[in-house]
């Protein structure tokens, strides 16, 4: 958005891109920390959905030790919150950074690059 020329030929994609970014930002700020930058950090900032889904699993895919009903249970909820967050990414990634590149292409600006 910051390389964008001003002008009233750009505006709409300048709309749309904020528009874009203010709906990844509040996703992105659910699954990870980024406040976080170095290891003590973790005592200053809690953990967000990623680093706690990943220690779930990874607590929960094994037999040693058992794993007991509440960690269960709180597996089941964090897999419904994942597919809540999962739909979400898919929709950015599916509907809104294509619609977005159409708008930046059509200006003669290129496109948003995903992996």
């Amino acid at each position: 958005m910051e390389s964008l020329p001003e002008g009233e030929k750009y505006n709409a994609v300048r709309k749309e891109g904020e528009a874009l970014l203010k709906k990844m930002k509040p996703w992105d700020e659910e699954m990870v920390q980024r406040k976080s930058k170095a290891y003590d950090d973790v005592e200053n900032y809690p953990n967000k959905f990623t680093a706690n889904y990943m220690f779930l699993i990874n607590q929960t895919e094994s037999d040693i030790p058992r794993v007991n009903q509440p960690s269960l249970n709180l597996l089941k909820q964090m897999n419904a919150e994942w597919s809540i967050l999962k739909s979400r990414a898919n929709e950015i990634l599916n509907k809104d950074i294509p619609a977005m590149n159409k708008l930046l292409w059509d200006s003669g600006k290129g496109a948003i690059w995903k992996d």
